[in-house]
């Protein structure tokens, strides 16, 4: 079920084109979806087109090269492939922006003094604070304090936190909700 690098010319030489435009198309973050790495994914979702298509009819490459079925078959499967790539673009997003490269951006790696901000950070907590209700506020203190409320993903523990604070799980969610729109973050 691979194929020849002649098959592979055909393909290129077909679809080459197609594949520049969707990679163009996938938008976001450069640093972690650069042109080419979106040309690479889409290559090899092309690749897995033809082992899908060998699979699912049971011929093999040169029985079915030039038929409309995998025409429409492998260009649906690069722009499907360009959908899911820019989905986990949209869905990083929040973790990536205002994230410069280090390699177009050479100064921030001689920043001298140059500290991480984290969310434990006193200054963020003590401006933060400036804006939180006393409700709010305890829910991020409680955060602080309470790792086990934070999934290894990132995401909070909803159910946990509102059991600790002695409220239901809608209104934990709609804190958490109100904290986030003040931090400007997803939470």
């Amino acid at each position: 079920m691979t194929i020849s690098s002649e098959q592979w010319e055909l393909i290129l030489n077909q679809y080459d084109m197609l594949f520049w435009k969707i990679a163009h198309r996938i938008s976001g973050d450069n640093a972690i979806s650069a042109l080419e790495d979106n040309y690479q994914d889409i290559c090899i979702a092309a690749l897995n087109a033809v082992v899908g298509f060998e699979k699912k009819e049971g011929r093999k490459f040169d029985d079915f090269w030039g038929e409309i079925g995998f025409d429409k078959y492998i260009k649906t499967v690069v722009w499907n492939a360009k959908n899911s790539k820019g989905k986990q673009i949209t869905k990083r997003y929040p973790l990536t922006k205002g994230v410069v490269s280090v390699f177009e951006n050479e100064e921030v790696l001689n920043l001298e003094g140059h500290k991480a901000t984290t969310v434990e950070s006193p200054a963020i907590v003590r401006e933060l604070s400036k804006q939180l209700d006393d409700e709010q506020k305890e829910c991020v203190k409680m955060l602080l304090e309470d790792g086990s409320l934070i999934h290894p993903s990132g995401k909070i523990n909803t159910s946990q936190l509102s059991r600790q604070l002695g409220i239901s799980w809608r209104k934990a969610k709609k804190l958490l909700v109100s904290i986030a729109e003040i931090m400007n973050n997803d939470l």
